[in-house]
């Protein structure tokens, strides 16, 4: 289900952790969820994790389930 979103937002299919190689991979969601509902099921569901209200330039995008091992590059949202 979460591989659908990363295809959504251009980014590469990763199917893998690339230090543990186990495959239940989560993304890591940045800022104030809007629908706390959603949030929570989704963090239940191990689809993402919470990742915090401080933004960075650096932070990672993804999260394995099983290591917690965190990688790759949160993308600016953009509206156009």
């Amino acid at each position: 289900m979460i591989q659908t979103t990363w295809k959504k937002f251009g980014e590469k299919e990763m199917t893998e952790c690339p230090q543990c190689g186990k495959s239940s991979i989560a993304t890591i969601f940045w800022g104030y969820p809007g629908n706390i509902e959603w949030y929570l099921q989704a963090i239940k569901n191990k689809e993402i994790v919470a990742g915090g209200c401080l933004i960075g330039n650096n932070d990672p995008k993804l999260e394995c389930n099983d290591c917690l091992h965190r990688w790759g590059t949160r993308e600016e949202d953009v509206d156009e």
